[in-house]
């Protein structure tokens, strides 16, 4: 049986949402602050989704694969990495035109830690998917630390 909305309550209020997958991911590199920004200030997103793993000292960043290798110049699980290595990868290394250059390449595109996210976009509603358990209670945390919680 199908599940019905739960009536009033405000993720389902109002007109339909434009939630940003991964950002604008068709505008620049997924999961980076310029696809943030980009679905922002371009699409005029209602809401940004994204993904988040933890690194080898614990610091929850935005990424959807365990490894790095789709998306940056680098390769490896993101949970074997310390922040301070993945903070030099270059999220945009494999980002392609559709010429099939790689215009983002050496831009400074960057894997953010989600506490950077919520720093940039604090009025904006957002979806938030930690994509291994461990993640949970760090992710929590940060939301809560920052007032977001609501």
């Amino acid at each position: 049986m199908a599940r019905s909305p739960r009536p009033g309550h405000p993720f389902f209020a109002g007109a339909p949402q434009l939630i940003a997958h991964r950002g604008g991911s068709g505008l620049a590199p997924e999961n980076t602050m310029a696809a943030f920004r980009c679905a922002v200030d371009e699409w005029d997103a209602d809401m940004l989704e994204m993904d988040v793993r933890l690194t080898a000292d614990g610091r929850v960043v935005v990424i959807h694969d365990e490894t790095v290798d789709r998306t940056t110049d680098g390769t490896g699980r993101i949970r074997d990495m310390t922040w301070a290595e993945a903070r030099e990868l270059d999220a945009g290394f494999h980002f392609p035109d559709p010429n099939g250059g790689a215009p983002w390449r050496g831009r400074g595109a960057r894997l953010p830690l989600f506490e950077e996210v919520l720093e940039a976009f604090p009025e904006m509603r957002i979806i938030v998917e930690p994509k291994a358990p461990e993640t949970a209670g760090p992710l929590v945390r940060i939301i809560r630390a920052a007032g977001a919680e609501r």
